[in-house]
């Protein structure tokens, strides 16, 4: 992978895989209030600087700093524990509910390296249901590569195409499954640069479009009218450096991370709860929140108040 590297390749972390490394580094830092606070507060800071659409992290955050607000770091480990178990447990059901909308011989497409759908397929292996897979490069970072790798060891026959032959091949496929970085109360989704090109190439095509979402990665903010921050890159994650030396100096590379696709180019969302429309994204919040809109504190509020046991 090292040649691979020379032009953008990087293993990031996907959304959920950092839940679970906020989790493990937060576990680690709780012997005392102040190192905690300190370790919540500079973890904090990278999300809204670098990852501020990865909702399943910042809803985590919300829940730990809650509880350290109320409790300090009193049984703080298990409660950290309990929502990475649970979490571990909505993606392992989520992906379950979208693999029953999978038969066997299904053309599927998709993207990156969502866990999400990593476990999708993981349940389809298990459960002997044979499919062709179609994966795109997924600049930058070309993380379908990582994909197309993973499924293949899973035994199933892929194919890894450019991000731009989504469309072109969108004649051969039955359905497309995604991951989803986030998802907003009107049922749009956030996920990695490239997935509303697939969406709009399938919504075309009538192909049946599927994301792979636990309900923790639903955005209470949008619901009062905030945006998801979508965060760009530049050359640095398409190129090394000398690559970069060999190439015109006047010019700007403008590398987005993500991208929004709207609910009606969305056929259904699978969640731990089951398999909704986007439309019904509501409804769903009003079950896991025990009302709508729920109630609940910004995390912003909750970091600040975080920051005062640093002295």
């Amino acid at each position: 992978m090292s040649e691979l590297e020379r032009h953008g390749f990087t293993r990031r972390a996907t959304g959920s895989e950092l839940l679970f490394q906020i989790a493990s580094a937060l576990k680690e830092s709780s012997s005392d209030v102040k190192s905690f606070a300190r370790t919540f507060t500079r973890i904090y800071e990278d999300i809204i600087n670098e990852r501020p659409s990865s909702m399943a992290s910042i809803n985590a955050l919300r829940m730990i700093g809650e509880y350290f607000l109320e409790n300090g770091v009193n049984g703080i480990r298990d409660y950290i524990d309990g929502i990475a178990a649970r979490y571990d447990e909505s993606l392992m059901r989520a992906a379950e509910v979208a693999a029953k909308r999978v038969v066997e011989g299904d053309a599927l497409i998709t993207n990156s390296n969502s866990l999400a759908i990593r476990r999708l397929f993981k349940t389809l292996s298990d459960s002997k249901v044979k499919v062709k897979v179609y994966v795109t490069e997924s600049r930058p970072g070309l993380e379908g590569l990582l994909m197309a790798e993973y499924l293949e060891k899973l035994g199933f026959e892929v194919y890894l195409i450019v991000d731009s032959a989504a469309r072109f091949f969108m004649k051969n496929i039955d359905k497309a499954v995604l991951g989803a970085e986030a998802v907003a109360v009107n049922g749009a989704v956030v996920s990695k640069i490239g997935t509303s090109v697939i969406t709009l190439g399938a919504h075309e095509a009538r192909v049946r479009v599927f994301v792979v979402a636990p309900t923790l990665k639903f955005s209470i903010e949008t619901i009062y009218g905030e945006l998801i921050k979508l965060p760009e890159g530049d050359w640095h994650l398409l190129m090394d450096e000398d690559t970069r030396r060999t190439l015109p100096e006047n010019y700007r590379a403008l590398a987005p991370l993500y991208d929004v696709t709207p609910a009606e180019y969305v056929d259904g969302i699978a969640t731990e709860k089951g398999l909704f429309a986007p439309q019904a994204i509501p409804i769903v919040i009003r079950e896991v929140y025990g009302g709508f809109p729920p109630l609940v504190k910004p995390l912003e509020k909750i970091a600040m108040e975080v920051r005062r046991y640093l002295g």
